[in-house]
């Protein structure tokens, strides 16, 4: 099974477009997460698919079959919104029956079912409770179950996270992951999150204005970013324009370096690939911020006519106005354009 977005576009009434030929492919069992943020079209595409939406170009296949112009309820779709829509005069066990009921299931098939999606989901235990006497992580739970009760031929999660708090994301997240990972269905994630979407995801495409501008695996997009954009909403703090030089290097605000291939408009480095000691050798600068994070000391450092933030050992106890020397491995240094 494979979920295929073909040339989309879309926009609100005729209005600036929202959508601009957007085109992914979600293979079988993966999970493909949309990163992006607020406003960048996120949940209008997820809508399009869902067939809430009609999209003024483009088409939604599904393994192979266009079902663009096919009601909601006939795609095979399955869906997570980011408050869960659970229904709250129905218990858990009830929740998760409902969209097979429309099925017009056997009882005891219906029974076996849930039992099944219970324990998959790990809330067995909690199967006659209502959506009120449930944590969120338990309601989240809740809502992929019954998500999965009709038996989709894709499944779609609308920021399924976003309403927990930060503690529990974090727990959540892994739980999360594993649970998509079993199954054998294409998986369409969306999020704001760049760690959410790191721990959740095979791949990710970077959705900006309206249009992927980039897609890949987390690796990938974590150390290798091919566009500025993605660099900059991915946490590579450091991102300079740079000239050509000649001679096999090029100009940067931090000096010139050896350069290879294909010039790029600029260069970037994540702030955790800096080196940082207080021996001869490297670049030197003056801590303009320090700010403690628990497992690491983040830095803003000026050197030259730039400003050069770094992530380093916390041990190192650098302030406000002390003098430092720093490096950046070679390898760490991406082209960007």
């Amino acid at each position: 099974m494979t979920l295929e977005v073909v040339s989309v576009g879309f926009g609100y009434g005729g209005s600036v477009p929202v959508l601009k030929d957007v085109s992914i492919s979600v293979g079988d069992g993966e999970v493909y997460t949309l990163l992006g943020s607020s406003g960048s079209g996120k949940t209008t595409l997820l809508n399009i698919i869902a067939g809430f939406l009609r999209p003024d170009s483009g088409r939604v296949m599904l393994d192979g079959e266009d079902i663009t112009h096919i009601r909601p309820e006939r795609r095979g779709v399955g869906m997570v919104f980011q408050d869960y829509a659970l229904f709250p005069h129905m218990n858990v066990r009830n929740n998760i029956l409902f969209p097979m009921k429309a099925r017009n299931l056997a009882r005891a098939e219906m029974d076996g079912r849930a039992d099944e999606l219970c324990e998959l989901v790990g809330i067995s235990h909690l199967r006659d409770r209502m959506p009120s006497e449930l944590s969120g992580g338990e309601k989240q739970r809740t809502a992929i179950a019954r998500a999965l009760a009709a038996d989709p031929r894709v499944l779609l999660l609308d920021e399924p996270l976003s309403a927990l708090d930060a503690a529990l994301r974090i727990e959540l997240r892994g739980e999360l992951r594993s649970l998509l990972s079993s199954l054998e269905v294409p998986t369409l994630y969306i999020t704001h999150d760049q760690r959410e979407a790191m721990a959740i995801s095979d791949r990710i495409g970077y959705l900006l204005d309206g249009r992927i501008i980039e897609e890949g695996t987390p690796e990938k997009l974590y150390w290798r970013p091919e566009r500025v954009q993605t660099a900059s909403f991915l946490g590579f703090g450091n991102i300079f324009r740079v000239k050509a030089r000649g001679n096999g290097s090029i100009a940067t605000p931090l000096g010139p370096i050896p350069w290879n291939g294909d010039m790029p408009s600029h260069i970037g480095f994540r702030p955790d690939s800096v080196r940082i000691g207080t021996d001869g050798g490297g670049l030197k600068g003056k801590v303009i911020s320090s700010e403690y994070r628990g497992s690491s000391l983040f830095l803003r450092v000026s050197c030259r006519s730039v400003v050069v933030i770094m992530e380093v050992d916390p041990h190192i106890g650098a302030g406000k106005g002390d003098e430092v020397t720093f490096s950046i491995p070679r390898d760490s240094i991406v082209p960007l354009r």
